[in-house]
């Protein structure tokens, strides 16, 4: 499942991965490098919105509260796509 254009969520028996993509300069080759893995998805939607506000560089506040704004949104739209509800199933 992607979030946003710049990370993934895929999930196996045993855990749930969030990736980043990443792209070569020279080459333009898309890659998901596996960032950090949970055990809910939850977690994993938590730890992302934490990493996004973390490279606001916490300088400006308004910068912080619309990073926030825009992740929650992102997820609170993800709840309802028919692919998110087969991955929280799992």
């Amino acid at each position: 499942m992607l979030i946003g254009g710049k990370y993934k969520v895929e999930s196996d028996s045993l855990n749930v991965t969030l990736s980043k993509k990443e792209i070569a300069k020279k080459t333009g080759f898309i890659r998901w490098r596996p960032i950090a893995y949970f055990s809910h998805l939850s977690d994993a939607l938590d730890y992302l919105v934490d990493l996004e506000v973390k490279e606001t560089g916490l300088k400006d506040l308004r910068v912080i509260v619309e990073k926030q704004k825009e992740l929650y949104q992102l997820i609170e739209g993800l709840k309802h796509r028919p692919e998110t509800l087969q991955l929280v199933r799992r």
